[in-house]
């Protein structure tokens, strides 16, 4: 079983221009296809090879195509412009011919800046190791959730057919290392999306599209750290859910706004 920095090695160029390889590994699987923050996080790792060092990621926007199994897939990148303080990429993993997934990605500079608004200020809530963690259930818990140890701190789980989408949780990686961006991307995906908490099994849901921001830069420098979530849904009807979060590192500073409409299949 590979663990996420040994699947991310594996992003390699290959000797075509602004292309790259990616071996997924099928733990990191989430029914036929990887899951949503795998695909964004490999194709960001690429981008990162070819960009200055002083340009910080500050937005991506993911479209999920279609499924991204086992295997070696192709990410191509397009660098669309360079500014002097932006570079706006798109990447795509390829995958038997087929988009599996793309991502739309701004990376900045920091500027001089005279105005500075506090971010959301993180929820009063008791330490991680108070709350029971989930068991992975092989066959029923999604195969890639083996990798994260995730405590439910309000709301409900899924498919209890609660009266609410909305929950939040304490959430962080399994394996030690140092963090980085694409790490960080990968974990921002991992908690189930509001609104399956709300329909029975064996219905099913899965990212139709998502947006990250980066207001701050982190604190936390350790995968194990502990990240806290506030997943709440704004909207839902007709199959679809229109969901937001926010993320805190375990300082309390909000670390990353992520917007996600998800469908939802009820059987």
């Amino acid at each position: 079983m590979k663990d996420f920095k040994t699947l991310l090695s594996s992003v390699r160029a290959t000797e075509n221009n602004n292309e790259y390889t990616v071996d997924i590994e099928e733990t990191w699987l989430q029914g036929r296809t990887a899951f949503g923050g795998l695909s964004a996080a490999v194709i960001v790792k690429a981008m990162l090879n070819q960009l200055p060092y002083d340009r910080r990621l500050r937005s991506l926007a993911v479209m999920f195509v279609g499924p991204v199994a086992a295997g070696e897939h192709r990410i191509v990148l397009r660098e669309l412009r360079a500014g002097g303080s932006v570079t706006h990429i798109q990447g795509e993993i390829i995958c038997n011919g087929e988009v599996g997934a793309t991502v739309s990605a701004a990376f900045g500079k920091d500027r001089p800046s005279s105005t500075s608004l506090a971010s959301p200020i993180m929820p009063q809530v008791a330490q991680p190791e108070t709350f029971d963690a989930f068991p992975f259930i092989e066959g029923i818990t999604p195969t890639f959730t083996q990798h994260f140890d995730m405590r439910l701190c309000s709301g409900s789980l899924p498919f209890s057919q609660a009266d609410s989408a909305d929950f939040s949780m304490w959430l962080r990686f399994k394996e030690k290392g140092e963090l980085d961006v694409p790490a960080l991307i990968a974990i921002a995906d991992v908690p189930p999306m509001p609104g399956l908490n709300m329909i029975k099994h064996p219905g099913v849901g899965s990212s139709l599209s998502w947006y990250l921001e980066f207001p701050s830069q982190s604190v936390n420098t350790q995968m194990s750290d502990w990240w806290f979530y506030d997943y709440r849904s704004q909207a839902a009807g007709n199959g679809y859910f229109n969901n937001y979060a926010t993320i805190w590192d375990s300082n309390g500073q909000a670390v990353m706004f992520s917007r996600q409409v998800a469908t939802v299949f009820e059987k």
